[in-house]
């Protein structure tokens, strides 16, 4: 007789076996499950409690191993999603580094300038006060009218003087202090590109750690699914896509629920990485959106798929390899339409604040959807309408179009 066990511990076991293969994502190693033997699914058929038993747990073990990929490439689009925040925040760093850097030597400019000015009016004072003109008033007699005009002359080209000393004074203060900003930008520009690189090695690691577990799936799925067969006498492909197209069905299912009138708008809190975000939560998504414009649906989505079969890589932004949010921004980009920067957190705050989020029950072809909660969303795809999406997914997985998967849980419409 097989060792039967109840379900959920298969379940539980399953996701240990490939959590064990993706320690570097961070989780603790479980043991490794105990899969049914060819000799085990043998002796299961010769009993029908026994086989339907056995059927059971297969499904469980099916099932705890997409579970546990599941997790492992959801972590991979997390961490891939930090580091995109980490170079937007590191490349603004550098763009104010840039700015402050140029004022900085306009000031000095200036400075320099006013010190120049102030030289050469404290030379003339000098030439000045070298006729002692209140000596030459004392023994003038009739030229002293001349005189007393000389010595106003003489006193407002001092006070003069002491302006522009001032002014010069002052504008080199501004330069000193913007070239001290400068420097403090610099600084914070060096430390975020540390950030960025830290985030990059994180995100990698994860993305190891991703393709580990999927590898881990398929291979242990490709025999569980023969077995699955042999105990149903049917074949391992039927078994697969029975299961692909219940999955693909409860994400329908999530996605329709989630699409109800009833259902809250997402509520998430700032944006990391900024972007049209603010402290109270991103905006409500419009109750009358404006239908998408078709012409630049169509751009966006035909430039797109012109990219399907190319890889993915973190930070890709073409022209031949892509993620998630590089493929978006370049598709709408193609229409005349900015989205936001190379993050889905900033494309959904960058849309959101123009009015243009709109709720998961009003998508339409074109819309874009994200996935993600807590004010962060770690991927985005364009809607094509009919249940499927057009997306760069993950490390091992092209662009590609594809049903909708997991839960997206907001949307926006880039073209309304």
């Amino acid at each position: 007789m097989s060792r039967v066990k109840p379900a959920t511990v298969f379940s539980t076991v399953a996701v240990g076996a490939v959590t064990a293969s993706v320690v570097a994502a961070g989780g603790p190693a479980m043991a490794e499950p105990d899969y049914p033997s060819w000799s085990e699914i043998e002796q299961a058929k010769t009993n029908e409690a026994t086989k339907q038993a056995e059927i059971a747990r297969v499904g469980d073990l099916l099932a705890g191993l997409q579970q546990a990929a599941d997790v492992a490439v959801q972590a991979s689009q997390m961490a891939a999603e930090s580091y995109r925040i980490a170079v937007d925040e590191r490349d603004r760093a550098a763009e104010r580094e840039r700015t402050i850097g140029q004022q900085a030597d306009e000031a000095d400019a200036v400075a320099e300038i006013s010190k120049m000015r102030a030289g050469l009016l404290a030379a003339h004072l000098a030439k000045t006060a070298g006729n002692d003109l209140t000596s030459e008033l004392v023994f003038s007699g009739e030229n002293a009218d001349g005189l007393l005009k000389q010595l106003g002359m003489a006193s407002k080209l001092g006070e003069q003087a002491q302006a522009v000393y001032e002014q010069a004074i002052a504008d080199r203060n501004t330069a000193d202090a913007l070239r001290a900003q400068a420097a403090t930008a610099a600084a914070e520009r060096t430390r975020l590109a540390a950030l960025a690189e830290a985030k990059a090695t994180e995100a990698n690691a994860a993305a190891e750690a991703a393709m580990s577990a999927v590898a881990v799936q398929e291979q242990r799925s490709a025999e569980l699914y023969a077995q699955l067969a042999t105990l149903k006498d049917t074949t391992a492909e039927l078994e697969r896509e029975r299961v692909e197209g219940q999955a693909r069905a409860a994400a329908a299912a999530a996605l329709q629920e989630a699409t109800r009138p009833s259902s809250p708008a997402p509520g998430p809190g700032p944006a990391p990485g900024g972007g049209g975000g603010g402290g109270g939560g991103a905006p409500a998504p419009n109750p009358d959106p404006a239908p998408p414009n078709a012409s630049a649906v169509e751009t966006a989505i035909w430039f797109a798929s012109q990219q399907l079969g190319e890889r993915y890589g973190l930070g890709g932004a073409g022209p031949d390899v892509w993620d998630c949010s590089g493929l978006t921004r370049a598709a709408y980009a193609a229409a005349g339409i900015g989205i936001g920067t190379h993050s889905a957190t900033n494309q959904y705050y960058t849309l959101a604040g123009r009015g243009k989020a709109v709720s998961l029950g009003n998508v339409q072809r074109g819309d874009l959807l994200f996935w993600g909660s807590g004010g962060s969303y770690y991927h985005v795809a364009i809607y094509l309408g009919g249940g499927r999406i057009l997306e760069a997914p993950d490390y091992g997985k092209p662009v590609r179009e594809w049903p909708i998967w997991g839960s997206p849980s907001a949307a926006a419409r880039p073209a309304g």
